[in-house]
């Protein structure tokens, strides 16, 4: 081959590969999707959730493969407290009233999880959670249990060293959104109803998207 034609032959190439590229780029491919904006945090990636073993509200195991299919909104927190746990899961139950009137709530579960377990037995848990909302479960474990997983979550709680009486426990007050995949997708710091169903909204957008 003449080295006239050899280059025009390598110049052909080159524009076809360049072509090919632009329309895989902006025809095939679908648009980026930014991740969705909340008031919270997003995990892009999501985390993926170890496997635990912690104890219902109806005295069986509870563990990672319950959550799998579902979207779940989790809490930890305790039965004896005076006044974040009851607020928090009246929000809770307006928001998923919220979400069942906007029919995003056919898929969804909403945990309660006890780190007080030597107070909140299942049966405890059992009359409590449920009075804030019939969908709302609990669950509790032992100490060694409840670490691990609020460990997973970041999460933080401290039972007072020599508990005694109607002692009170520290602890986060932050929602976890886990997705059907078991993995941990988000941490909603605020509160608000209208605004946690807006912000899962936004994430379901984000994962139909995906």
């Amino acid at each position: 081959m003449a080295p006239r034609a050899r280059t025009l032959l390598v110049a052909a190439v080159a524009i076809l590969a360049f072509g090919l590229g632009l329309w895989l780029n902006f025809g095939l491919l679908p648009d980026r999707v930014d991740p969705p904006a909340i008031a919270g945090i997003f995990l892009e990636p999501p985390r993926s959730v170890e496997d635990f073993t912690l104890i219902d509200q109806t005295g069986q195991p509870f563990t990672k493969d319950r959550w799998h299919g579902k979207w779940t909104f989790l809490y930890f927190g305790y039965t004896f407290c005076p006044d974040v746990c009851p607020l928090t899961l009246l929000e809770l139950s307006k928001m998923q009233k919220i979400l069942a009137q906007e029919h995003l709530d056919q898929n969804n579960a909403y945990l309660f999880i006890s780190v007080d377990p030597a107070r909140d037995t299942p049966e405890r848990l059992g009359q409590y959670v449920p009075y804030f909302n019939p969908k709302f479960q609990g669950a509790t474990g032992t100490p060694e249990q409840l670490a691990g997983l609020a460990k997973q979550f970041g999460v933080y709680y401290k039972i007072p060293d020599a508990p005694e009486g109607n002692y009170t426990v520290d602890h986060s007050s932050t929602v976890l959104l886990i997705d059907p995949q078991v993995r941990l997708r988000a941490v909603f710091t605020e509160g608000q109803p209208a605004l946690m169903a807006a912000d899962f909204r936004k994430i379901l957008e984000y994962d139909t998207a995906h």
